[in-house]
């Protein structure tokens, strides 16, 4: 094999892992309702497992937080996502009682509700908006596109180490051209539902959130990278063979549903527009 094809072996992984996903994630998105519900429970069971198994916490505890996330989104689909975010904030203080009682640790159950429930709650509140699929599919294309484009121009440049204790492959050029990538997804986007008479964005918004997109999943792969190394593991999983596990591909989301929960929280109204009109 040639130094090249072996050079970038590891994005052709990350695309293939994308194609492997595609098909399991469109028809949700589009549907949206129980069928995207039904999604996010399945994704966030294997996210629990693999986040207590990451943590080499016991199997109880990643049922016990595979159980809660599923019941979590439940709640969210009866009533509303922001009412189980509330009862997910409850739940955090009643698993932190309880692992205090017990003597067991945080980061398993309390961290595992933050770190999987909270990104799969803000994925069905932000599905729950007019142009719901339109706002979740273009997350969808911007962390694709940071991923890809980061990994590309990393490899093609190279340079300085973004985090070499953490993540000794990261560049500052990988960072940059993920940026790069979020704004392609961005331009593609507003031209897309802007140019077929879906809904309104401004231009200027989505230029302006790109870049932030693109840091908040780098620092949400940076920190699951952290969180490997601390423990000794390669890889989250073996869910996808060759690939890793679920949190390995989805890290990089989960940063990016969280940012845009926060920011829809923070200028109120639809997320929609919070996003995409300023």
């Amino acid at each position: 094999m040639s130094e090249a094809p072996a050079k970038f072996e590891g994005l052709l992984q990350r695309v293939r892992s994308a194609l492997i996903l595609l098909p399991f994630v469109v028809a949700p998105v589009f549907f949206g309702g129980w069928l995207f519900a039904l999604l996010l429970a399945v994704v966030g069971f294997l996210m629990a497992r693999e986040w207590t198994s990451l943590l080499k916490a016991s199997a109880d505890d990643g049922v016990t937080l595979g159980v809660t996330v599923v019941l979590l989104l439940a709640f969210g689909l009866m009533l509303s996502p922001i009412d189980a975010i509330m009862l997910m904030v409850v739940a955090c203080f009643a698993c932190a009682s309880y692992c205090f009682a017990l003597g067991k640790r945080l980061s398993p159950l309390v961290g595992g509700l933050v770190y999987v429930a909270l990104p799969l709650l803000a994925a069905q509140f932000l599905r729950l908006d007019p142009l719901g699929v339109f706002l979740i599919g273009y997350l969808l294309i911007s962390v694709w596109a940071v991923d890809i484009f980061a990994m590309f121009s990393g490899k093609i440049i190279g340079g300085p180490k973004l985090a070499p204790t953490i993540s000794p492959k990261k560049t500052w050029a990988g960072l940059i051209g993920g940026m790069v990538g979020a704004v392609l997804a961005a331009i593609l986007s507003f031209f897309t539902l802007v140019g077929f008479g879906f809904g309104q964005m401004s231009f200027t918004a989505v230029i302006i959130i790109a870049p932030l997109l693109a840091i908040c999943s780098q620092i949400f792969d940076l920190f699951e990278s952290a969180i490997k190394r601390r423990y000794d593991v390669k890889d989250s999983g073996v869910l996808i063979p060759g690939h890793g596990g679920l949190l390995d591909r989805v890290d990089g989301l989960i940063g990016v549903l969280v940012i845009a929960l926060l920011i829809t929280a923070w200028r109120g109204g639809a997320a929609s527009q919070a996003l995409w009109i300023w």
